[in-house]
């Protein structure tokens, strides 16, 4: 009798740990972190300048991070199985130029633009598979390599000159608001993120790429396909760049031969703030997705500091440091609790 009572007490503290471990963990996840910092910047900002909180300026905040979004959303892929691309902003400058060409020489709508910068962006990113899971070369070779090549493309394709013709009908996708302060062109772009985490979390091909980012010996010894997995995830990311080219396009309403040269970083920038691991294996589709809204608006509120214009790539450098030195803190106490509670079960 007295066991059973030791039993039946010992249940509830044991689920009230569970409760506060599950707790505990939540605040320790990643994308939670961001989201309080971001109402901390904000807040600041709008103590600082009012304006900063008005639906308008909210609305263009969430438009401006929707490229970088879904560079970040194709970089995520890859970083997962610990791969890196270098090329995602070539690929969308170069998509954004072509497909921008033949909206404004030959009055193409929007539907078959999307098709075209997708395809652009899947023949592009074909290249990167190539080169990473064929030829086997390491990513940040083989990406840095394309990323020469694509960006040289876009000086070709251009010839001087650049798209700056964009309708009013693609145009006003980026400027409207369905709601005050959520434009149109997120509406358009959240579903991407939705099947994006749909196929990481529930599909067999998203548990691969985990599994190959974590480890892809043991991935290989369970009998995943891993270069066919790094192969699609390049893929991915190349089809994602394409798309953020259109998006581009509708958003400043044109595109030059620098279009997308400092935006590589951004993505990554984005992927890392959004929790995924540059060691491969964690992460997720609304954690770059986050990301990238919060880079916009620190960004955001250096303008409104009258920070110059100069000094934003250094702050996603600052980020991207602080991002990563965060990923390593997080995954040495992971480490260490783990390690914790092997030897209390022994």
């Amino acid at each position: 009798m007295t066991t059973a009572r030791n039993v039946q007490t010992a249940l509830p503290a044991e689920e009230d740990e569970r409760r506060g471990a599950d707790i505990t963990g939540l605040l320790r996840r990643r994308e939670v972190l961001v989201v309080a910092v971001m109402v901390v910047i904000v807040a600041v900002s709008t103590a600082v300048h009012p304006y900063f909180w008005a639906s308008d300026n909210f609305g263009y905040i969430l438009a401006d991070s929707m490229v970088i979004a879904l560079l970040a959303l194709g970089e995520t892929f890859v970083m997962l199985g610990r791969g890196i691309d270098l090329s995602v902003g070539a690929i969308m400058g170069l998509s954004a130029i072509v497909v921008g060409f033949q909206i404004q020489n030959h009055s193409m709508t929007l539907l078959p633009a999307v098709v075209l910068g997708g395809v652009i962006g899947v023949v592009l990113g074909l290249g990167n598979a190539l080169l990473v899971a064929v030829a086997r070369l390491p990513p940040i070779i083989a990406t840095l390599g394309t990323l020469g090549v694509y960006s040289g493309l876009e000086f070709v394709v251009t010839n001087g000159n650049q798209v700056d013709t964009i309708p009013n009908s693609m145009t006003n996708l980026g400027s409207s608001q369905v709601l005050p302060g959520i434009p149109e062109i997120f509406v358009y772009t959240l579903p991407l993120v939705i099947i994006a985490a749909i196929v990481l979390r529930y599909t067999v091909f998203g548990r691969s790429v985990y599994a190959v980012g974590d480890d892809a010996e043991a991935a290989y010894r369970a009998g995943i396909g891993v270069q066919r997995v790094l192969f699609a995830t390049y893929l991915i990311a190349g089809l994602l760049a394409g798309l953020a080219g259109v998006v581009y396009l509708i958003y400043t309403s044109g595109a030059s031969s620098t279009t997308g040269v400092n935006d590589n970083l951004s993505a990554i920038a984005a992927a890392l703030i959004g929790g995924t691991a540059l060691t491969g294996g964690r992460g997720g589709a609304f954690g770059a997705l986050i990301g990238s809204v919060f880079l916009t608006v620190t960004l955001t509120a250096m303008s409104f500091a009258h920070m110059p214009d100069v000094w934003q790539p250094a702050g996603v450098g600052v980020l991207v440091l602080l991002a990563v030195l965060s990923d390593r803190r997080a995954r040495d106490a992971s480490v260490a609790r783990r390690s914790k509670r092997r030897r209390w079960r022994r």
